[in-house]
């Protein structure tokens, strides 16, 4: 009995470090590392074979996992800006949401600062009105009106109000005609179908709405089935005999779907558990993706008889290699332009506007994210396509 108690206590410590340790360290795989020297250890203080036997059993299973993380780290490109730290003020923006799981909260700031290896990339305030948009020229009454939906892109993530899309093509107009941008950094397709599919858009009907704008790049397919720390909190669809269905948040999904909440969880700490069904899991993100465009479409023209205008900073038939950080098929990708093409969405090509031009001037350095330049260009086009 002695023995037992001890052994218990020693089980008992050794779980808090290996908790301590994952709480403390960067990675899994280092609090990995931790429980195979722990076990190890066990093998000597540990009274009783039986015990001796099962901290080297943990031990092995601690080391095995811990090779297989660093096999997949090597496997795994460096990820683009690598040394770029973020952070906001306020830390948890944008705020909660009951239907989006996450928005920029009515009349209220945020403030941005962003270094590369301790150098300064960009510090800016976002001002966000009483509408949830981040601030916009003000426009006459019963101005036409544009709706500009979408993610960090279409908000214009690390440049100032002034800079972004929504506000350059207002001013390309000479402020005849009212902006809205109503985007927040980390959306997906799926928090702009959701915003229609709940109402949340329904207090501009009968106003002059013109055009519903959004701008895709290949990050957003990942987010269409909450890959992503951010997003448990947000609306989750699957197709139902290729209908889209909204059946709650991914954190709802995961806790009454527990073996796919335990996959991913641990692909969370594990990149070679993440790896697992890869394949299938991008194929259903590239239907999700198209049936989500579809749905917008139709939305835009039920609720405002207007068109929806995708901006794509994304590779098509003209795209030579890899377009962004994809790790999806190049003709996968393809593919999802020739689908909205034939859906009858007008489409406007980010990369026929910025051919030639060097990136640093189109794209923060280090960081990705258009630049005022780009927005112009983009603007410039909507005002051709769009103003009649």
């Amino acid at each position: 009995m002695a023995a037992t108690g001890r052994n218990l206590s020693l089980a008992a410590l050794m779980l808090a470090l290996v908790a301590a340790a994952a709480l403390a360290l960067p990675s899994a795989m280092w609090a990995c590392l931790v429980a195979t020297l722990l076990g190890l250890a066990g093998v000597v203080l540990f009274r009783g074979n039986g015990w001796r036997t099962g901290s080297l059993l943990a031990a092995a299973l601690a080391l095995s996992l811990t090779l297989l993380d660093a096999f997949a780290g090597l496997l795994t490109p460096t990820a683009h800006g690598a040394g770029l730290i973020r952070t906001v003020e306020p830390r948890w923006w944008p705020q909660p949401h009951p239907v989006l799981g996450f928005r920029p909260a009515p009349d209220s700031t945020a403030v941005a600062h962003a270094t590369f290896d301790g150098q300064p990339v960009y510090h800016q305030t976002y001002h966000i009105d009483s509408e949830s948009s981040r601030v916009t020229p003000k426009a006459p009454a019963g101005a036409d009106l544009y709706l500009f939906l979408g993610d960090s892109f279409m908000f214009g993530q690390g440049i100032a109000d002034n800079e972004t899309l929504p506000w350059l093509f207002a001013t390309a107009n000479d402020g005849k005609i009212r902006t809205l941008n109503l985007s927040a950094p980390g959306n997906a397709p799926n928090h702009l179908v959701r915003a229609f599919e709940a109402g949340l858009l329904d207090r501009y009907l009968g106003q002059p709405v013109k055009a519903v704008i959004v701008w895709i790049i290949p990050a957003q397919l990942a987010r269409t089935t909450g890959d992503g720390s951010w997003l448990g909190s947000s609306p989750r669809y699957e197709l139902d005999n290729g209908k889209l269905v909204h059946t709650g948040s991914f954190t709802e999904y995961r806790f009454t779907h527990p073996l796919d909440g335990a996959k991913y969880y641990l692909g969370e700490l594990f990149p070679f558990i993440e790896a697992i069904g890869e394949k299938q899991r991008q194929e259903q993100q590239l239907k999700l993706f198209v049936a989500m465009m579809a749905r917008l479409q139709q939305y835009a023209r039920e609720k405002f008889n207007a068109p929806l205008v995708v901006v794509y900073s994304w590779p098509d038939e003209k795209s030579r290699g890899l377009h962004g950080d994809s790790v999806i098929d190049q003709r996968e990708l393809v593919d999802v332009i020739t689908q909205m093409r034939k859906l009858g969405i007008e489409l406007i090509r980010v990369d026929d506007l910025t051919s030639g031009q060097e990136v640093d001037k189109l794209l923060i350095p280090h960081d990705g994210h258009p630049t005022r330049h780009t927005n112009e260009l983009i603007a410039a086009e909507l005002k051709k396509r769009l103003i009649k």
